[in-house]
């Protein structure tokens, strides 16, 4: 979800809304209170991790799951990734993911987690049905929740939340004022804060900062959305002017990225988890290359064909990105895992 301009502001729209901003931070607070005094049963023997965020909107989750998952992969640990499948329109929960799925019927999210790591994904907005559906067919030593801070249906054993570094709190309220899906005091309960980022932990508040870790995410190459195994290196479009477009949480974000390749761009932002049509695409030029980022590709990738032909073989590319974060903070993640394990 995109952020309307006043969630970085205090201003009269701000002010109106204050009355439903504190009934939502109430409701907020009860509903984990409630949860911290009579959790939920966990269902499974898998350590159950949930990456989730604070805020209204994208902050970096995907990309943070798959640099956590290749991770746990290198320790022989067999993992598992739930979703809800947000912006999915199928009439069946839940069901299993795979690199073949529809993204309009399960969401782009999970089918791009099941493209990039090949590990089982499950998705329904009860998540406990997915988790349930995904123990009857893999054996999982950790199973990630993908979003699901709020589930408070669902056990969970370690609790990370992402933030991204450039829009942070915005302006510190609950919707509908500003950006919260709870209050900033939250952050005291969970695990680990990862700023999707670069920024001054210092500058955050004491207690958080031993839980404060950091995540980058570095361009690689741009691939084909007709045919992802053909590339160009990242610097392919330097000093050139292309068209992009970004259907994601925060899409500057992805704007800004081209600009540090030097890329010259006016881009186009649609709202997150965009339901493509490929009226949407038509207003591109052909004769100028597309740009987009990977979760949009995954949805848009059936429009690049008609009757079996590629119709955009050469203009239509994602950049493709590398998430990095630091040892440290796996050292930490993998020593909960471990311990909980043994139990």
């Amino acid at each position: 979800m995109s952020w309307p301009k006043f969630w970085d502001q205090n201003n009269w729209k701000t002010k109106a809304l204050w009355p439903l901003s504190k009934l939502v931070c109430w409701e907020a607070s009860r509903r984990l209170a409630a949860f911290t005094l009579t959790p939920p049963e966990k269902k499974t023997q898998a350590v159950m991790l949930v990456v989730g965020n604070l805020v209204v909107g994208g902050s970096g989750k995907t990309p943070f799951i798959v640099w956590l998952v290749k991770q746990l992969q290198t320790k022989g640990l067999k993992v598992g990734i739930i979703s809800r499948g947000y912006g999915g329109q199928s009439k069946q929960w839940p069901q299993l993911v795979t690199k073949q799925s529809d993204a309009s019927l399960v969401g782009d999210e999970p089918v791009l987690l099941a493209k990039q790591l090949g590990v089982p994904v499950a998705v329904s907005p009860i998540r406990v049905d997915a988790v349930a559906l995904l123990e009857k067919h893999h054996h999982c030593d950790v199973i990630i929740s993908d979003d699901g801070l709020q589930h408070y249906a669902l056990a969970r054993d370690i609790e990370i939340v992402l933030v991204d570094s450039q829009r942070l709190w915005g302006n510190g309220l609950c919707m509908p004022a500003g950006p919260l899906r709870e209050p900033k005091s939250r952050l005291d309960q969970v695990d680990f804060i990862v700023y999707n980022g670069q920024i001054d932990l210092s500058s955050e508040p004491v207690k958080w900062q031993n839980k404060s870790h950091q995540m980058t995410l570095e361009p690689v190459c741009f691939r084909q959305v007709a045919n992802p195994e053909i590339t160009l290196d990242k610097d392919a479009f330097s000093g050139k002017h292309v068209s992009a477009m970004a259907g994601i949480g925060n899409p500057s974000r992805f704007f800004d990225t081209l600009k540090t390749l030097d890329v010259s761009t006016d881009g186009r932002a649609f709202k997150d988890h965009h339901a493509y049509t490929e009226s949407d695409l038509t207003v591109f030029s052909k004769e100028i290359p597309l740009v987009m980022t990977e979760k949009d590709a995954v949805k848009c990738k059936p429009f690049s064909y008609e009757q079996g032909k590629v119709k955009q073989p050469k203009n239509w590319w994602y950049l493709e990105v590398e998430p990095k974060a630091s040892s440290v903070l796996f050292d930490y993640l993998y020593s909960m895992i471990q311990e909980k394990l043994k139990r």
